[in-house]
């Protein structure tokens, strides 16, 4: 019997995994960035105008809102006797697009 030799990519194929989940979060967090700056209160449009996108590192990223010009924005996430319907306008955003998972994810 002759010898058996097994070269293995695994590093290769985790970089590329990796890669490609990448894109797939990012794709998931600007779809909750759309969704959200929908979902938000609109009276001046300066809540709106905060939301931004940050990449913290690879694979992870954040929608958040609020800033200098927005210091009310944590308030009107959770409060809102004007608009109730807006209350939690980030988390509703962030479970439509977690339902839709598999749309992200196809051809990892």
């Amino acid at each position: 019997m002759g010898n058996v030799r097994f070269t293995s990519n695994i590093k290769q194929w985790t970089a590329e995994t990796n890669k490609k989940l990448d894109v797939a979060f990012l794709e998931m967090a600007t779809d909750i960035h759309r969704t959200s700056a929908m979902l938000a209160p609109k009276d001046t449009r300066n809540l709106v105008n905060s939301g931004r996108i940050e990449r913290v590192k690879q694979g992870h990223y954040t929608v958040s809102y609020g800033g200098g010009s927005v210091p009310y924005a944590r308030i009107r996430h959770y409060e809102n006797n004007k608009n109730p319907q807006t209350l939690r306008y980030l988390e509703k955003a962030g479970d439509s697009t977690f339902r839709n998972l598999k749309r992200y994810t196809r051809g990892l």
